[in-house]
């Protein structure tokens, strides 16, 4: 199974999260605050998606237009 390290924004730990969990929110397993999503694969994202996938990422973007 393929497992990527996500930082949590609060306390700093390194969170193992499968890559099957792609797109959706889970908890940091030490102080079980949300952590940020993962994306491990290109999004397509059109002009309707667009602007809400930005305004909820926290993370880095790069857009190819």
């Amino acid at each position: 199974m393929v497992t990527y390290v996500v930082t949590c924004n609060y306390c700093g730990t390194a969170n193992r999260v499968p890559a099957a969990k792609e797109g959706i929110s889970g908890r940091c397993g030490n102080c079980h605050k949300e952590l940020p999503l993962l994306y491990c694969r290109p999004q397509q994202l059109n002009e309707r998606t667009f602007d809400t996938f930005i305004k909820s990422y926290d993370g880095p973007v790069l857009a190819e237009f």
